[in-house]
Formats: C-alpha cells, sequence, structure tokens
C-alpha cells in the first residue's frame, strides 16, 4: 500500500516576495507536575523560561510556521493538530505548522497535565498568529561553522562491544562518530543596513540538552537557552535552536550535579556554542529571494514495532519518563512515523535553496552527516524531534552493537527505521525539486 502523503506546492505570482516574522511565549507551566527526560521527578519551580519560537514565513501563496519548544519532545498528536486548526482560517491564515523540541531533559511532562496543555495551547497558537502578523519582507542566508561541546557516548571497546561513556568532562577520550557541524541561519528584513540587527537566527546543532541533571527540580531550556541568550545579547533579533541528530551525543558536562555548580556550567555550554553561531551569523550574506517558493511534503512512514509485543510490554519501566499516551506508543506496532520536508526555493541557483529534514524521534548523529552527504542541496539541515516522538533512531550498525538507544525498549521501531527515514526525506527533496515525477517517461 502506498504511504499517505501531503504534498503542497505553491504557484508563482509576480508578486511573490520573501517575508518573514517572529515571536515567542512563555509557555508558564505550573510547578509540581512531572519533568521529562529522565526518572520521573516533580518540578519546584523556574530556572530560565521555557518557551515556543515561532517563524512564519511567506512566499506570497502560502505561509508555513517553524515553531520550537523547549520540550523533551513534541506535544502529542492531538494538541499538535488543534494548534494547527487555531491559525488556520483567520486573517493571518497559517497553512502549516513544523514542531521542533530540543529535547531538554529540564522541561515539564505536559501529557501528564492536561490543564497544563490547556494552558499552553492558546499561548502557542497566540506567538504563532503574532509572528505571522508580524511579517515583513525579508532576505535570508546560511553559513556554517564548527565547534565541540559533547561526545559520542558510546564508547566501542577494541573488541567491537559498547560501553556506555556517559561524561567526558575532561574531554581526553575521544569518541566517534560526533559531528562538529553548527548550522547557521539568518533572516533579515529587506530593508535593514548591514549593521542592523537581524529579525531571526536559527542554530542547528546536535547535542543533548543534559547539561543539568536530575538533581534539578527547576525547569529550564538548558543549554539552547542560554545559547539564544548570548545571540540576542551580541548582535540581536530572535534566536532559535534546532536540534540535530543528538541521539548518541552527550555534552562533555553530563548530568551535572548541583554541587559542581551545574548552572555556570549549563550556561559556559550555551555560550560556547554560541559564539560560534553568532560568527557565522556575522559573515553571512543574506539575500532576497528572487522567486520564492516554500515547498513541504509529509511522508508518513510505516514501521513495525522491533520486540516482541507481549514481551515488551511488562518491561516497560513506568518511573522511567513513561506516561500512558507515550507508552501506548512504544507498544503500537504498526507505527505511523510523520517524516516532514521543508525547502525554501530562492529562485537563483540550486546551491542557496535551504532543505529541512524533521523526523520524528532521537536518530543518531550519523543520519545528518549522511544526509548532507548525500542530498542534491548543500544547504541540508537534520532537525530531530519532529512533529512527533518515537524514542531513538539508532544505525543499523549501532543496533547490532547494542547499548542503550540501540537495544532496548526506549528504541521500538524495526531496524533500519532510521535510514528509510533518511531515504524518504531524500526523495522528498528530489521530488521537491522537480527531479521526481509520478508521471513515467519515455523509453529511449
Amino acid at each position: 500500500m502506498k504511504a499517505p502523503v501531503t504534498f503542497l506546492l505553491c504557484t508563482i505570482s509576480a508578486a511573490a516576495q520573501f517575508r518573514a516574522g517572529v515571536a515567542k511565549a512563555d509557555l508558564d507551566p505550573p510547578t509540581g507536575i512531572p519533568m521529562a527526560g529522565y526518572s520521573v521527578r516533580y518540578s519546584k519551580g523556574t530556572l530560565d523560561p521555557v518557551e515556543a519560537r515561532a517563524l512564519a514565513i511567506s512566499d506570497g501563496s502560502r505561509t508555513i510556521a517553524l515553531v520550537t519548544l523547549d520540550l523533551c519532545y513534541t506535544f502529542d498528536p492531538p494538541v499538535m493538530d488543534e494548534i494547527r486548526a487555531a491559525v488556520r482560517g483567520t486573517p493571518y491564515n497559517v497553512d502549516e505548522v513544523i514542531f521542533a523540541a530540543s529535547h531538554t531533559h529540564s522541561g515539564p511532562t505536559y501529557a501528564a497535565s492536561p490543564e497544563a496543555v490547556k494552558h499552553a495551547i492558546p499561548r502557542i497558537a497566540g506567538a504563532i498568529q503574532a509572528a505571522a502578523r508580524s511579517m515583513t519582507p525579508a532576505r535570508i542566508g546560511n553559513g556554517w561553522g564548527q565547534t565541540y561541546i559533547g561526545f559520542n557516548r558510546r564508547y566501542l571497546e577494541p573488541d567491537g562491544a559498547i560501553e556506555m561513556f556517559w561524561r567526558n568532562e575532561t574531554k581526553i577520550t575521544t569518541t566517534f562518530p560526533v559531528d562538529p557541524t553548527v548550522g547557521v541561519i539568518r533572516v533579515d528584513r529587506a530593508a535593514a543596513s548591514k549593521n542592523d540587527a537581524p529579525l531571526a537566527v536559527l542554530v542547528n546543532y546536535a547535542c543533548h540538552p543534559v547539561v543539568l541533571g536530575p538533581e534539578n527540580l527547576d525547569y529550564s531550556a538548558d543549554y539552547p537557552g542560554e545559547m539564544r541568550r548570548f545571540i540576542e545579547q551580541q548582535i540581536g533579533g530572535m534566536a532559535f535552536f534546532l536540534q540535530g541528530a543528538a541521539g548518541d551525543i552527550n555534552p562533555y558536562f553530563d548530568k551535572t550535579t548541583l554541587i559542581e555548580d551545574a548552572v555556570e556550567l549549563m550556561k559556559q555550554t550555551g555560550r560556547k556554542l554560541g559564539a560560534e553561531a553568532v560568527r557565522v551569523a556575522r559573515s553571512i550574506q543574506t539575500a532576497a529571494p528572487t522567486q520564492p517558493r516554500i515547498l513541504t511534503k509529509t511522508v508518513i512512514v510505516e514501521a513495525r514495532n522491533r520486540w516482541n509485543i507481549d514481551k515488551l510490554r511488562p518491561l516497560l519501566d513506568p518511573h522511567y519518563h513513561m506516561e500512558p499516551l507515550r507508552a501506548a506508543r512504544l507498544i503500537a506496532d504498526p507505527m505511523q512515523l510523520p517524516q516532514t520536508t521543508l525547502l525554501i526555493r530562492m529562485g537563483g541557483a540550486p546551491d542557496q535553496d535551504l532543505a529541512f529534514a524533521g523526523l520524528p524521534g532521537e536518530p543518531f548523529v550519523e543520519f545528518q552527516t549522511q544526509l548532507r552527504s548525500r542530498s542534491p542541496l548543500p544547504n541540508s539541515f537534520l532537525i530531530g524531534y519532529t512533529n512527533g516522538y518515537f524514542a531513538y533512531l539508532p544505525t543499523i550498525a549501532a543496533a547490532t552493537r547494542g547499548g542503550y538507544g540501540a537495544d532496548s525498549t526506549v528504541n521500538p521501531t524495526e531496524v533500519g527505521t532510521g535510514e528509510r527515514l533518511v531515504n524518504t526525506a531524500l526523495i522528498s527533496i528530489y521530488e521537491l525539486l522537480g527531479k521526481l515525477s509520478e508521471q513515467p517517461g519515455k523509453p529511449r
């Protein structure tokens, strides 16, 4: 059976113009509800705001919003659909909303509190509408940098065995693979001068936001929040964090205890990433797309459960961020995984176009390097934790070696699902570029 597909294209009008707007909302979750990411613990306060940030972009025919969330994983599908419905058909209509979570382990577990969800929905919808309402003619561009704030937590022994290596504060031990690539997208107002603040700076990087450990009972965006603050202090605008394929990547200062000054080490980690992002952002020459086209495609990838369901069910740990809805997803068979691809076409040379591939889980880092090396567009970005959450997505090789995230209850999809999702994204990029068609050609 052919997978269901959402295939949305825009038509080009003579007045096509690239426009962009930004807005944010403090989610302001109530204290006392479970925090996500580690074993269940209950929040007592707020260290720094957990936010929803919205970037709305339009090509004159269609408007989409990219919404980043300071959460361990995105909201459940019915909640995301409710937010999408709230911003569709309004005076500032938003045709599509793409949600991406940072994977902070110091955020709330919304599935455990229906009242908290009701509180969050209008705030997020309001931020999306505010971003769409504020859209202005804009320029866009991107650049690349490198920095190391983390390492691969799966240490490969000489005999081929995997040892989980959670913390590497000495930075002496080298593990592989790691991707130090910092992808930066800059959006400027069309009328901005060289020294004006950007409208938005988006940073794509792969590393678990777990500098703050389970001892911390205060809500926090972890290092991505400090990265954003640093960027905004240095060059202005609104900064966004797009988590990459962080499934096997930890920060050097993983699960820092409060005695070790966890907050300061979290801030140091964020500032280091922010400093490289600022350096790159300052070097980017943005341009107004001559014929902007915003294209998206969502494909539902069906995957079988990797495990015997009867044997899996009693192994699910109710104390390890396993609220009922998430546990139900881990024992589903088959599973329906949405893979969303976004293209921003500039109208000039293809090497100016931007491609974003969203995967609904925790992909291992090799998948983002594979995407960049195989994509027909050099400016391609993998975003994990997007439009859903189906736990870990290891490579086939990692699945055979085992270890956390590769052969346990936290990676329920059949072996090879990650590869299929990346291949699906690549096919979608080619289709959105017009390089593939459902119409067969004539034999030559």
